[in-house]
């Protein structure tokens, strides 16, 4: 511990490029409650995974007035253009993002190329576009706030999105009740009720890990989404909850033992999770009977059969940005032919989705980056520059694990999931980037394996991102 003292002024002098510098600098004029106004429209959007109120399963009086399509795109068109502003705005920074992210940058590319194998080039394009203003967006907020602020921003939004959504569903049951399935799940302002499930399990990761609110805040924040998670009825979400909190339980455990009793904690672990994978595999039947689900995963099971069909015919670059599921795709039409449902358009599931949208390659270059950022943070995790932000990040990622079991979202323009993954992937290699720039290059493999015996993590004056 002397030792790692010696570098402690070195981590507070730590500078950004000059330029990245000059962007932070730049954008700190603007005060951050003025700044979570400006955002609290795209990032509801995100939350609800449509343009909130106007549009659902529930919400045909608003298709009977003015038409389901010309109300939705005013509204979609109106997200996008508070999304370009905000690139815009932010551009030299979000610039500097891309170069320090290759994989990330490398996916968009290939998303783009795929205009010369796609079916629809107008389709192509649009998709493009809307797919890179999201992806920007999320470089934007890791450039413009710190970690804390991005998670008092988060927990601000999920305030906001749990009473609207106990507003529409009290008040305005024919609004806020999912109408499928005969069920009173609840689907607030979200699309779905497993939306609604899905991005409360998302706000709900501040709780742990924003460290600067009392217990008692972050307490009865995470009751608050943690009932959204319960009237949503999704299944899936309460168990990703579930592996959630369980894997917050764990990270605290390992980053207090001792580092034999971490490597057996970690054995068990690994023997245990083999165990339950084996036990639902092959009593997955009974299982699903028992929490109140189809055994089928409501069907999930042929559609993955035949969209694996369908990603084998071009397997390594796709069909292209909405090249397979737009109306005139034959292959498509088959697909939903032999599995009778006509207008289906999606996977159920965010790896075979990418591979269909831009092949294997564009699935390497995605599940590389995840693969990165997660070796950076096990390297974080027992060392003396391990901090709640990359808790939260790796959290992010391994709840983006979860939900990816039976639907999940990758490269999308519209979900609060995939801002979060990239926001996490930028962020662990801007942590274990800064690690690597201070410490002597014959040091740093050897003090990221020194024994760490205090629980508490190291913070510096002048920290960026405390």
């Amino acid at each position: 511990m002397n030792e790692l003292a010696a570098y402690a002024p070195a981590r507070a002098l730590w500078l950004r490029p000059s330029s990245l510098r000059r962007v932070r600098a730049r954008s700190a004029q603007l005060s951050l409650p003025l700044l979570t106004a400006l955002l609290f429209w795209p990032l509801l959007t995100l939350i609800a995974r449509q343009t909130v109120y106007f549009s659902g399963p529930a919400r045909s009086s608003y298709a009977i007035l003015y038409g389901s399509a010309r109300g939705s795109r005013v509204f979609l068109y109106l997200n996008f253009a508070i999304l370009a502003a905000f690139v815009a705005v932010g551009w030299p920074g979000i610039w500097i993002r891309l170069k320090q992210n290759l994989l990330l940058s490398a996916t968009l590319s290939l998303a783009l190329t795929s205009v010369l194998w796609t079916s629809s080039l107008k389709i192509t394009v649009q998709m493009f576009v809307q797919i890179s203003l999201c992806a920007l967006f999320a470089c934007y907020l890791s450039i413009r706030v710190s970690t804390r602020q991005l998670m008092q921003i988060l927990m601000f939004m999920g305030v906001s999105a749990s009473l609207l959504s106990i507003f529409f569903a009290i008040a305005l049951p024919s609004y806020g009740i999912f109408a499928g399935y005969g069920t009173s799940a609840w689907q607030g302002i979200c699309n779905h009720k497993n939306t609604l499930g899905v991005s409360s399990a998302y706000l709900l990761l501040p709780a742990f890990f924003a460290t600067h609110y009392s217990r008692s805040i972050r307490c009865a924040y995470g009751g608050l989404i943690t009932l959204l998670i319960f009237l949503s009825q999704s299944r899936g979400a309460w168990f990703y909850t579930l592996g959630v909190v369980a894997f917050v339980a764990w990270l605290h455990f390992y980053r207090r033992l001792r580092r034999s009793e971490s490597l057996l904690l970690v054995l068990i672990t690994g023997a245990v999770c083999t165990a339950l994978i084996i036990l639902v595999t092959v009593y997955f039947s009974d299982l699903a009977t028992l929490v109140g689900k189809d055994p089928t995963m409501s069907g999930r099971f042929k559609i993955y059969k035949e969209v694996w069909l369908a990603i084998l015919k071009r397997p390594f670059l796709g069909y292209g940005l909405g090249g397979f599921w737009f109306p005139g795709s034959l292959e498509s039409q088959r697909l939903g032919l032999s599995i009778g449902w006509a207008n289906i358009g999606y996977s159920e599931n965010g790896i075979l989705e990418l591979a269909l949208q831009i092949g294997f390659l564009g699935v390497a270059l995605v599940l590389g980056m995840i693969a990165t950022a997660v070796a950076r943070a096990v390297k974080l995790l027992r060392s003396p520059f391990y901090t709640p932000r990359v808790g939260w990040f790796l959290t992010i990622i391994v709840l983006a694990m979860f939900t990816n079991i039976d639907a999940g979202w990758f490269l999308t323009s519209d979900t609060l999931d995939w801002v979060l993954i990239v926001i996490a992937c930028i962020g662990l290699n801007e942590e274990w980037a800064r690690v690597r720039t201070f410490l002597p290059h014959s040091r740093r493999d050897g003090m990221l394996r020194l024994r760490w015996k205090a629980p508490r993590p190291l913070v510096y004056a002048g920290d960026p991102h405390a």
